[in-house]
């Protein structure tokens, strides 16, 4: 008996102390920047899914008229400890019951970082860490791969100008290969040239020839990589997308700047008119951030040596950065301790985000997935003829799991439906252009084919469409497989021939009325495929 109620105290206690770690929170989130403060207030789902309940940002300019010293001014100090104060006023009107905070160069490179920290702990009772260039860059890494696809089988640089301090970050196959921090930030680098305004050609060469020489190691390290993508994560590149995104009129993007591309050209274009204008011509450009038109010329300097140097041809934003960094990384530590309960989860951020997306509007999930399973294998079979990679490949996977979302507000038209659904959900982890490349292969995984009538298509790339298409057509087979929601397809098998594509299926049973459905609906494949289909049963 003794035993059985020390068995059920131990069970209990192990049931509370689950549920303490399972159950909601609000979690502020501080990013102490050289330029920047900024605040990030989440309440954090059972599920590990976030939603923001606050976003706010100060320029407290911690750097100013002291940073190229090594000593935080006066002024700035006490502009940093005031915008503290306020944070902590919101912290607390949002009952957060944790509070993540970050210094990063302004702090960790200055004298009296020390004595600010124990000033902030004195007045707001907020404990502040201090992490080196390393730790930073690795935890903007963490931000930006939640946050933006990282291309597969390429590297790719991560770069993030902050005011102090510029972390570059090489990966390859979702992962880290090299994390290098820079003190060149853009405010320690205004502080260093006070140059003219707008900048003189003779101020920019000195600026250039000084980067390049701070920079000389890191750039013979990155040529071996043999970059082609940058992806940009700071609130310079979040200018200069934006900047670009009202030149070229990209109105969808601009409502969600997240994983915006612009090339290279596109750059060099925004970087040139900001040589020959001044600080009131910049204000005036559109899409300019007024928190940003004294830095982004410098910040500017430092991509275009990038250009120079590299053999970069895209651009890729990521609003994610440190802040989020933190938030993952702190969601990540608590689904371990949630594991060494209840064992494994799942750490898929996008897949998680469109598996809780359909869930909330009541989809078919063992559909969905089947669906998935069978357009993914008949993906994987036709690689030879399309030529995509993983990036269509995980699209495709998306776009089939959601495929009947619609069905939540009509059955009728559910394709149309659904694909307004899918470009309005704003999915963590997904880019505006990956929402509405998702959202039209759901519009047409049945009923028309795509055609340059319809707005949300047209908009697209010419490869962009053809890709679509191409991802549709095998969705709509793949559908059709599951026609009656049976699950009964358990394997297909391809025989690519000159002028035929056989599919054979194996079921667990006879799948009479599948067949049929997929002979009825093969057009856009074999249109996209530029070959006949013919479906078997072995």
């Amino acid at each position: 008996m003794v035993l059985f109620l020390n068995s059920l105290s131990k069970a209990f206690l192990i049931l509370v102390k689950l549920n303490k770690l399972v159950t909601d929170e609000t979690v502020a989130i501080i990013d102490l920047g050289t330029n920047t403060f900024h605040l990030l207030i989440v309440e954090i789902s059972e599920r590990d899914e976030f939603m923001v309940k606050e976003k706010f940002k100060e320029p407290v300019k911690l750097g100013e008229s002291g940073i190229t010293t090594g000593k935080i001014a006066e002024e700035a100090f006490e502009r940093g400890i005031a915008a503290l104060i306020n944070f902590k006023k919101l912290i607390d009107s949002r009952k957060a019951t944790r509070i993540l905070a970050f210094a990063t160069s302004a702090v960790r490179s200055a004298s009296n970082g020390p004595l600010f920290i124990s000033e902030a702990k004195k007045k707001t009772g907020i404990d502040i860490r201090t992490i080196n260039g390393n730790e930073e860059a690795s935890l903007i890494f963490t931000g930006v791969k939640n946050g933006v696809q990282l291309p597969y089988n390429e590297p790719v640089l991560l770069v993030d100008i902050g005011g102090g301090s510029v972390e570059f970050i090489v990966t390859k196959e979702n992962k880290p290969v090299l994390l290098r921090s820079l003190n060149i930030g853009a405010a320690r680098l205004m502080e260093t040239f006070k140059h003219s305004d707008p900048i003189t050609k003779e101020e920019l060469n000195t600026a250039t020839q000084f980067l390049k020489l701070e920079m000389k190691g890191l750039i013979q390290e990155l040529q071996e990589f043999n970059i082609k993508k940058i992806i940009g994560s700071s609130g310079t590149f979040e200018t200069l997308g934006t900047i670009i995104a009202y030149q070229k009129k990209d109105i969808l993007s601009l409502e969600h700047m997240n994983g915006y591309r612009f090339t290279k050209e596109s750059f060099l274009g925004v970087f040139e008119k900001l040589q020959v204008t001044d600080r009131e011509g910049r204000l005036k450009m559109a899409g300019m951030d007024p928190m940003r038109a004294d830095l982004i010329v410098m910040g500017s300097v430092v991509v275009n040596i990038l250009c120079s140097e590299l053999t970069v041809e895209t651009f890729i934003l990521s609003s994610f950065a440190l802040k989020e960094g933190i938030l993952y990384d702190y969601i990540e530590e608590k689904k371990n301790r949630v594991q060494n309960l209840v064992g494994v989860i799942d750490r898929n951020v996008r897949f998680r985000a469109v598996r809780n997306f359909g869930k909330k509007f009541h989809y078919d999930q063992d559909h969905g997935l089947q669906v998935a399973e069978l357009a993914l294998s008949i993906f994987d079979q036709l690689q030879s003829i399309h030529g995509y990679d993983e990036e269509e490949k995980e699209l495709l996977k998306y776009g089939s799991m959601l495929h009947d979302i619609g069905h939540f507000l009509n059955r009728s038209g559910h394709h149309k439906h659904g694909q307004y659904m899918v470009m309005n959900s704003g999915l963590s982890g997904f880019s505006t252009d990956e929402l509405l490349v998702i959202g039209n292969i759901v519009r047409y995984h049945r009923k028309s084919p795509p055609t340059r009538d319809h707005l949300h298509f047209s908009i697209m790339h010419q490869n962009v469409r053809l890709m679509v298409r191409r991802l549709a057509g095998i969705l709509r087979i793949a559908d059709n497989l599951d026609r009656g929601h049976r699950h009964l397809v358990k394997q297909v098998k391809l025989e690519i021939l000159p002028n035929i594509i056989w599919m054979r299926v194996k079921a667990a049973d006879k799948i009479d009325i599948e067949i049929r459905a997929v002979q009825e609906n093969k057009e856009l494949f074999e249109q996209v495929f530029e070959k006949q289909l013919e479906i078997e049963q072995v």
